[in-house]
């Protein structure tokens, strides 16, 4: 009884002390917005020096404190300060922080395939948070480029600083990769922006200007690379979901459906390692009833990935993703009055798909100078289409990439590599055709003088497309870098680039109705380049970043669908075109909760031969965007504005063809979005909910000539990490 009763007393006593201490100290949990602890982050009372830091867990405590409130200051090394104000002693508070939007020191892959700080590189270069695809509810990333300066989107089409007009997806001429693997399909080397998990990107990043040296043939005009998250040690699950519905049209007249069309999505995520082995599953379903008749989506997109880490230096890394989709196939409306209906004889035609893509990178760190990678992808695509005539074509691609960098004495990098890829394609409308091709390249960056960085590289690829003949591009580049100060750097670069054309550029035959016939040009050629950019970056005691390059681009055979004679349409030859632009971007942080960021960008684009503008480039674009946080709350607004394009397809709607009514009907863009979102804590699990309103003003608008952009719509998206 007694050992019983002192057993109890010194409990009761242990209780106590412990009651006593936790009401005089603060604890807390510090957090990324992916849900992720941030080890060290340092936590402050402000206007003392007593602090802590965050453990490995994000967890922190601050211990003997007299006061009852405080203001708490919570920073860490790439992430935006926060202060918390009158913290109750006793109190356990969470904290998010996000990313720090101005990065001097940021780390990129993509401009040299290896590590490199972002102010060190000879090109224009842009790095992209994953957390604004969430915020504002983009479905896929190319709803996320529309408002990058300097990015042009034509329907599905990608365009950097002008290098593409629209020609229905055929052939990209920027390279988008997912960890340095290309994901163009092997028969319209198009990209298929669906496929891109936006769940596991940890960051984007954008090379703005040819790029061939390194890349080769689609990085004509940039790059696009998605770097996915490292696996986390602790198990993190993450389940998102969204619904909208899109507004009722400006016009009653436009009002085919008489509801309020709606789109949809759910996607749950989970990672986890055990010992060496990592590994992360995704599952995503996400649909669109659409504004426009015969324009539904429904998709489905299943992603793995896998890593093992045989040692510190040595590791393998998987990823796959399938694709199932199922949508309409709106491409041209009946008429200016009926702009949200397609043409009769196209009403109800679909497309079928089903896609997969897979990626195998082995890395070794022989040592501090030597480094090696391994690459191989392959990716199948598979589609039908339903229309005036069934189309269909599989396609299976296949590549292959070794390279390795050498630093030397931090005075030389070295980076080498050798490309092997070919292509088989089956389809009814691209003939049989078969695609080989093969390159070498090496770039090298010296640091023999002070403050001064200079690269050079060149590449050689050989290529085989069917029965045309073997062609061969050689495609050097040189680039210099000049730090004046810490906050003043200067960067040029000049170079080369090649693009060949796809299967579906040479091949295509297929009606397209009104009695046209997409018809096959095998004396098609590839395309070269020669570019130059000049450009400042100035930044200010990290609040203020300025950027500003001038660039100019001169094509040779640059490749366009052109209407024939006879009314059918054709890939040909441009003999010369050229691209001449500025570009101005600026990031400034107005305070710990007000920053703003944008772009003006001017491109004067040519066919040099005709001396007319080049179709579908604006020659005025402006990006703006502002966001504001307060405590646990976002607000932003995003607003871009292009001007009218001065050339479009004339052919196809003007007489005698006249195949897209109306089609003439084009005015200059400006759309405004706005994103308000709060983060809290459900039993201590982060939690975010964010509502979108896109296209504020419903403005009518094309991007491609008879074809209305999305009108106003409206998103709800709710996401938990636990």
């Amino acid at each position: 009884m007694t050992i019983n009763f002192t057993s109890k007393i010194i409990l009761l006593i242990f209780l106590f002390a412990s009651q006593i201490f936790s009401q005089n100290s603060i604890k807390g949990k510090v957090i990324n917005q992916k849900g992720e602890p941030i080890f060290g982050a340092s936590v402050i009372i402000v206007g003392t020096s007593i602090g802590t830091s965050a453990d490995e867990n994000g967890n922190f405590i601050l211990s003997n404190l007299k006061e009852e409130k405080f203001d708490l200051q919570i920073s860490a090394v790439g992430y935006e300060k926060r202060i918390i104000k009158s913290v109750q002693k006793g109190k356990t508070i969470n904290v998010i922080l996000n990313e720090s939007t101005i990065q001097a020191n940021q780390i990129v892959v993509s401009a040299g395939k290896f590590e490199q700080k972002i102010e060190d590189l000879t090109v224009s270069t842009v790095v992209l948070s994953p957390e604004i695809i969430k915020k504002k509810n983009y479905i896929t990333i190319d709803e996320l480029l529309r408002n990058i300066s300097g990015i042009q989107m034509n329907l599905e089409q990608v365009s950097i600083r002008g290098s593409s007009g629209y020609s229905k997806g055929a052939g990209a001429r920027v390279l988008v990769a997912i960890n340095g693997l290309p994901i163009y399909s092997g028969d319209n080397g198009d990209i298929v922006w669906e496929m891109i998990p936006t769940n596991d990107i940890e960051r984007i990043e954008i090379i703005k200007g040819p790029a061939s040296s390194l890349y080769g043939s689609s990085a004509i005009g940039g790059v696009i690379n998605i770097i996915t998250k490292n696996i986390t040690k602790n198990a993190l699950t993450n389940f998102r979901t969204y619904v909208g519905f899109f507004d009722k049209p400006a016009y009653e007249v436009w009002d085919w459906s008489k509801q309020y069309r709606r789109f949809y999505g759910t996607e749950i995520t989970h990672s986890n390692s055990s010992g060496n082995f990592g590994y992360t599953f995704s599952i995503k379903k996400f649909d669109n009833d659409s504004y426009r008749q015969s324009d539904f989506y429904k998709r489905l997109l299943g992603y793995t990935k896998l890593t093992y880490n045989f040692n510190e230096t040595d590791n393998i890394t998987f990823f796959g993703n399938y694709l199932n989709q199922n949508r309409g196939n709106f491409l041209y409306w009946k008429d200016s009055r009926n702009a949200l209906v397609p043409k009769d004889d196209e009403n109800g035609n679909t497309v079928k798909s089903n896609r997969f893509f897979s990626g195998l990178i082995y890395h070794n760190q022989f040592s501090t100078y030597l480094s090696a990678d391994f690459k191989a992808s392959y990716y199948r695509t598979k589609f039908t289409g339903y229309g005036i005539e069934v189309t269909t074509s599989t396609a299976d691609l296949f590549r292959t990439e070794a390279l390795a960098n050498y630093k030397f004495n931090n005075k030389f990098i070295l980076t080498s590599g050798v490309e092997l890829s070919s292509a088989n394609i089956s389809s009814n409308i691209f003939k049989n055709p078969s695609f080989y091709g093969g390159a070498a390249y090496f770039q090298l960056e010296l640091h023999q003088i002070e403050n001064l960085i200079a690269t050079f590289g060149t590449r050689f690829d050989l290529m085989k497309l069917d029965t045309l003949k073997v062609k061969n591009a050689v495609t050097p580049r040189f680039g210099l870098n000049y730090k004046i100060t810490d906050n003043l750097v200067l960067r040029s670069s000049i170079g080369t680039g090649f693009r060949a054309p796809t299967p579906s550029e040479v091949f295509t035959t297929a009606g397209v109705g009104a009695g046209i016939d997409v018809i096959e040009n095998p004396n098609l050629t590839y395309e070269t380049s020669l570019s130059f950019e000049i450009g400042a970056n100035y930044t200010l005691s990290n609040q203020i970043s300025l950027d500003a390059t001038f660039y100019q681009t001169d094509y040779n055979n640059f490749i366009e669908p052109n209407l024939t004679k006879e009314g059918d349409i054709q890939f040909i030859n441009l003999p010369k075109a050229r691209i001449q632009g500025f570009e101005f971007l600026f990031d400034w942080k107005i305070s710990d909760e007000l920053k703003i960021n944008g772009g003006y960008n001017y491109m004067w684009a040519r066919d040099l031969n005709k001396n007319i503008a080049m179709k579908y480039r604006p020659r005025n674009s402006v990006n703006l965007s502002a966001r504001y946080t307060q405590a646990q709350f976002e607000f932003g607004v995003d607003y871009r504005f292009a001007s009218k394009v001065e050339e479009i397809d004339n052919a196809l709607v003007q007489p005698p063809l006249a195949l897209v009514i109306d089609g003439e009907k084009r005015v200059p863009i400006y759309v405004t979005d706005l994103m308000a979102g709060y983060n809290f804590f459900v039993m201590n699990i982060p939690t975010k909910i964010f509502f979108n309103i896109k296209n504020l003003f419903n403005y009518n608008y094309v991007e491609f000539i008879g074809n209305i952009a999305p009108i106003r719509n409206y998103s709800l998206s709710f996401e938990i990490y636990f």
